[in-house]
Formats: C-alpha cells, sequence, structure tokens
C-alpha cells in the first residue's frame, strides 16, 4: 500500500522520539555513575594512559583502519585493567551489522564449495548474510580495502596458510576472524576444526586393518601446523606403529584438486607399482586418482583400494563411491557462525575440534590372505 505524507511523518517522529529516548536513558546512566562517586574515563583520557592518539583508540573500538600488533595488545590489556567501554557509537557499530565476509582460496575445490552453502544456510537461519570473497593473491590490499569498505560483523577465513598477507593484515584490526575447517596457522584467530593428524591416523589405520601394508599417500604441499603437515604426521605414526614401510617416496605433495590427483597417482605408481591402496587427502584427489588409475588398467577396488578425505557433496556419486573420513561440515559451519556472532570485537583465539568418522562405501576392500 502507498504511505501518505502523514503516515511518513508519524514514523518519523516515532523514530526521532525513539532516538532522543535513547539518549536520555545513556545520560540517566552516567548521570548515576557520577552520583555514585564513578568518574567516566573519555576516549582521550584512555587514549593517553595507553599512549596512543584518540584516533587509534576509536579504530580499536571500531575496527576501522589497521593497528600494529603491539598497539593493539596494549590497548586491549588497558582495556581490561581500566575496565573501560567506548560509547554506543563505537560498541554498536559492529553489532548491527548483519554481513558476514567469506575469504575463499579458489572455487575449485569441492570441500570449499559445499562449505560455503552450508555456512550459508545457517546465516540465513540467524539472519546474516554472506559476501564471498576469493583471495586476490597478486595484491592482497584490494580485497583489505573491500573487507573495510563493507563494514562486516566479522571474516570467516576459509585458509590457514601462515604465507597469507591478508591475513597479516586482518590479525591488525579488532575485527572478529574465525578461521572455519582448519586450525590457524600461528594461533593468530579462532577456529573450528577436526583433529586432522588423529583422523588421518585413524584413516592409515582403517586402510593396515583391511590388510594394506603398501599404501601411497596424495598430499597437500604441507607447511607445518598446516592441516596436510598434521594429517601427514598422523599417517607416518600409524604406519610406525605397525612397523610398515614409510618415506618420502610414498607420498606424492602437490593441491589438492582432481587434476593434483590423476597427475599425482600416476607418479607414486611409477615410484611404487606393487602398491594396494591409496589414501587421498581430499576427495577430489582420490576423484583424479580412481579415474587415471581406470586408464592405467587398475581397477578400483579390486585391485587397488582407494581412501578420501573430507565426505563431500560428491563422494557418494562417484564410480565405485567413495569411502572416506568424514569432516561434518554442517556442524563446522553452524559453530563457526555461532563463535563469530558471540566474540563481539573481542580477540578470541581458541579453537574448537570436531569428532570425524570413516564413512564406508565401496572404493576399499580387504586383502585376501594371500594377497597380504
Amino acid at each position: 500500500m502507498p504511505v501518505c505524507a502523514a503516515d511518513r511523518v508519524r514514523t518519523s517522529g516515532k523514530i526521532q522520539a525513539i532516538s532522543t529516548f535513547a539518549r536520555v536513558m545513556h545520560r540517566a546512566q552516567d548521570f548515576r555513575k557520577e552520583k555514585v562517586g564513578i568518574k567516566i574515563m573519555t576516549i582521550r583520557e584512555f587514549a593517553k594512559l595507553c599512549d596512543v592518539s584518540p584516533a587509534t583508540a576509536s579504530r580499536f573500538f571500531s575496527g576501522r583502519g589497521s593497528i600494529s600488533e603491539p598497539v593493539r595488545l596494549r590497548i586491549e590489556q588497558m582495556a581490561k585493567k581500566t575496565g573501560y567501554a567506548p560509547p554506543d557509537s563505537f560498541r554498536g557499530r559492529r553489532k548491527t551489522s548483519a554481513l558476514i565476509v567469506v575469504i575463499i582460496p579458489n572455487f575449485r575445490q569441492c570441500f570449499f564449495n559445499d562449505m560455503i552453502e552450508q555456512l550459508r544456510t545457517y546465516a540465513e537461519r540467524m539472519g546474516k548474510r554472506l559476501l564471498i570473497m576469493p583471495i586476490d593473491q597478486s595484491n592482497p590490499q584490494n580485497t583489505l580495502a573491500l573487507i573495510s569498505a563493507c563494514e562486516p560483523m566479522g571474516v570467516i577465513l576459509l585458509h590457514e596458510s601462515v604465507d597469507f598477507p591478508l591475513a597479516d593484515a586482518l590479525s591488525r584490526r579488532n575485527l572478529p576472524v574465525v578461521v572455519c575447517g582448519a586450525l590457524a596457522a600461528g594461533r593468530r584467530f579462532s577456529a573450528v576444526h577436526i583433529d586432522d593428524m588423529m583422523a588421518a591416523y585413524d584413516g592409515t589405520n582403517y586402510l593396515i586393518g583391511l590388510g594394506h601394508s603398501k599404501i601411497g599417500f596424495l598430499t597437500d604441499a604441507s607447511r607445518a601446523i598446516s592441516s596436510g603437515f598434521q594429517r601427514l604426521t598422523g599417517c607416518r605414526k600409524a604406519m610406525e606403529d605397525e612397523h610398515l614401510p614409510f618415506d618420502d617416496s610414498y607420498t606424492q605433495p602437490g593441491g589438492m584438486t582432481y587434476e593434483d590427483g590423476y597427475e599425482g597417482v600416476a607418479a607414486l605408481i611409477e615410484r611404487h607399482p606393487d602398491l594396494t591402496a591409496i589414501f587421498a587427502f581430499s576427495d577430489d584427489l582420490a576423484a583424479g586418482a580412481i579415474a587415471r588409475l581406470r586408464e592405467m588398467g587398475r581397477r578400483v577396488p579390486e585391485d587397488i583400494s582407494v581412501l578420501g578425505f573430507d565426505d563431500n557433496s560428491m563422494a557418494r556419486r562417484f564410480s565405485p563411491a567413495l569411502t572416506t573420513v568424514h569432516q561434518p561440515m554442517e556442524q563446522i559451519a553452524q559453530k563457526t557462525l555461532e563463535r563469530l556472532a558471540n566474540m563481539q570485537g573481542a580477540h578470541d583465539v581458541s579453537s574448537l575440534t570436531m569428532a570425524c568418522e570413516i564413512v564406508e562405501r565401496a572404493s576399499c576392500r580387504a586383502l585376501d590372505p594371500s594377497e597380504m
């Protein structure tokens, strides 16, 4: 229905009245504090205690602009020590935002696409909106400028790399950040993830339990603390516990895509033609490996078993259906959003670890005693 001028005037009057009432109530609270002898510290006085400018203190509380890590820590510690809280104009700015920025490394991995879909589902239930941003590797400042312009309530990173310039820039801002599906490199941000080391240990033991002792591993380019490094460590521990052969020649590092699996499995088979099982660190890798093995005349699982990782939306549609390490993406997405919503600007670097399990389908089989 059309809105008449009188309705607009009445609505405008109500808004002004509510705004005025809020200011009066806020001033009344300040008056009560003054009456009982509590001095209200201004942001200028607080900034002086921190030995920073008022503008720097304002940037800290509003989340706008860049602040060096030593200065951020000094302001944060002084706020805790004095109990100082900024005016509502700073505190409320981000709380009222319904926008969450999700940073994604690429759109080529099914895991990232599935996780975004789960995040979108739960964001809608929470009344939030997602803005998906791919990383501008050539100029990360472009991505940072876009984030600043959006003034989001927080950022979700589907990325964990320690060589990630954008992560360095985000860590210097008073902006809630949660790493989704991985452990944050350097422990700079809050994270929701699985125990990658234990998941890989269990996956390797699953293959060993089927009678496999000659296992090849399709991995990513692992770095310290990364998910790939944790998974490789778990695989190594499982093989060593059973006194089975394991060295670098049994691993093929690279990316995590279908194409990487297609190329990588050929290199593994060339080095170790007697492999009876492949453990791929993503379902995309596993799918590529199965396609190449079929071209090489090796049947899965009759001639060689293939175990994936993630349990993405395509795993059950592969031929054969993929046996894989299941990541609870739905729960990870839900907990990521809940954690981000509850942080409210705090620099929380704690992590939440979710359980995982192996989903058995048709790509792995037990060896006969004569084949061991």
